[in-house]
């Protein structure tokens, strides 16, 4: 029997290289959960990461209509100093009234936030609330009172690890 070829070992290599990529990109965990009317405040959270690093929690109001099916996505980058967590309804646009919103991270300082009247749904695109409707900090996104138009369909959420003091 011949020996492997220089060519077979370097397949091998780039083969192994690549299990060891796609193994280290952490995939995200989508959860359902309900989003129920009523005017009474609900929050709905989930951890990710390792050990329960990162925390995002969704609380809200919401009027009219039924029990809304949506969907909270959690994701960390490969060295876990990097937070996804999407809020939103797959349906596309939610028919119930939001009185109020907030997303909030723990563990993490918000880089990037967006909030959404209507998610992508078909061939259909986001769309985006004004930007007077919602307010940023360094670990929430939330409604502002007074000018939010009650339509939430989608939250999204990039957030770096909080730098611990030494």
């Amino acid at each position: 029997m011949a020996a492997p070829s220089g060519a077979f070992w370097t397949a091998l290599l780039l083969a192994a290289a690549a299990l060891t990529l796609v193994a280290a990109v952490s995939e995200p965990t989508t959860v359902p959960f309900d989003v129920r009317p009523g005017g009474v405040v609900h929050s709905f959270s989930q951890d990710v990461g390792p050990g329960g690093k990162f925390t995002c929690t969704f609380t809200y109001a919401s009027q009219g209509g039924t029990n809304e099916q949506w969907q909270m996505s959690l994701g960390t980058s490969e060295d876990s100093q990097h937070l996804t967590c999407t809020i939103w309804r797959p349906q596309g646009k939610s028919y119930l009234y939001f009185t109020q919103f907030k997303a909030e991270v723990r563990g993490a300082e918000i880089e990037y936030a967006m909030a959404y009247s209507k998610a992508a749904f078909e061939r259909e695109s986001d769309v985006p609330l004004k930007n007077e409707e919602f307010e940023v900090t360094k670990t929430a996104v939330s409604h502002r009172p007074g000018v939010f138009k009650s339509e939430l369909s989608k939250l999204v959420i990039v957030a770096k690890a909080a730098r611990s003091e030494l």
